[in-house]
C-alpha cells in the first residue's frame, strides 16, 4: 500500500472519529434534555453504537477497502482524544443552545397558535351563546316566579 493512500486513511478514520465523537455528544445532549426512561435509553444506546459501528466500517471501506491496520487504531483514538480535547466542550454548548432556542420557538408557535386560532373561535363560541344564557337566566327567573306552590306536607295520621 502506498504511503499516500496510508495518509489518507489515516486522515480519514481521524475525521470519522471526530464524526463519531461528535454524534455522541449530539446524542447525550438530547438523552440529558430529554431525560427518557432506562427502557428507551437502552435502546438509544444500542442504535447508536450500531450507527457508529456501520459509520466506521464505511469509512474504513472508503479509506483502504476495509484493511484493518495499527494505524487505523491510532488514527481513531487520536481522532477521538483531539475531539473530546478541543471541541467536545463547545459543541455541547452549541447543542444546549440549539435546544434552548427550539424549544423557545416551539413555545412562540403554541401561542402564535392559540392566539390565531383557539382563542377567536372560543371568543365566536361565547359571543354566539350569550343570548342563549340570557334566555336561561330569564326563563329561570320566570319559573321561580310562577311555579305552583309546594304541596302541604301530609297530615299525619294517629295510629288506632
Amino acid at each position: 500500500m502506498e504511503f499516500s493512500t496510508q495518509v489518507n486513511t489515516f486522515l480519514l478514520i481521524g475525521a470519522t472519529a471526530m464524526l463519531l465523537g461528535v454524534l455522541f455528544d449530539v446524542y447525550r445532549v438530547l438523552r440529558g434534555f430529554f431525560r427518557p426512561p432506562w427502557l428507551i435509553t437502552s435502546v438509544t444506546d444500542l442504535v447508536y453504537w450500531l450507527v457508529a459501528a456501520g459509520v466506521a466500517f464505511l469509512a474504513l471501506i472508503l479509506g483502504n477497502w476495509g484493511e484493518l491496520r495499527f494505524y487505523v487504531f491510532i488514527a481513531m483514538f487520536l481522532g477521538v482524544a483531539a475531539y473530546y480535547r478541543l471541541a467536545s466542550r463547545h459543541v455541547i454548548k452549541l447543542l444546549i443552545t440549539l435546544l434552548r432556542l427550539a424549544a423557545r420557538a416551539w413555545r412562540f408557535a403554541k401561542l402564535v397558535f392559540l392566539f390565531t386560532f383557539i382563542k377567536p373561535v372560543t371568543l365566536i363560541v361565547r359571543t354566539s351563546l350569550l343570548p342563549f344564557k340570557y334566555m336561561n337566566r330569564k326563563c329561570r327567573a320566570w319559573y321561580r316566579r310562577w311555579r305552583p306552590p309546594p304541596p302541604p306536607p301530609p297530615e299525619e295520621v294517629p295510629p288506632l
